[in-house]
């Protein structure tokens, strides 16, 4: 029983600050880190009383850069691999309640 590993506890701390990124910028390994840079692609007016203009480039705004361990690394690289695999499931899926013969 000595060699059972417990799991940690989790204390979130809900001053920690929550950002949302919509683009990969770049990732990196230094040989320690692997570093992970997010970005939001944003699209400005040139001026306040403008209106964005059609066809106008994003501009990619870094919002956060997000340094792991290689052991970190690899646990987010699984936990990711288990969000896309239940995220392929769902979209296979036949939608609720439509059988396959009502649908021609």
């Amino acid at each position: 029983m000595a060699d059972i590993q417990q799991k940690p506890k989790i204390q979130d701390d809900p001053s920690v600050l929550e950002v949302y990124g919509n683009k990969l910028v770049s990732t990196s390994f230094d040989g320690g880190a692997v570093v992970i840079t997010m970005g939001a692609a944003r699209i400005f007016p040139e001026r306040i009383d403008e209106m964005p203009q059609q066809g106008q480039q994003p501009v990619i705004h870094v919002i956060a850069r997000l340094a792991l361990s290689p052991s970190a690394a690899v646990e987010l690289r699984n936990a990711l691999d288990n969000i896309l695999g239940a995220i392929r499931k769902a979209a296979s899926a036949p939608a609720a309640g439509v059988s396959p013969q009502k649908m021609s």
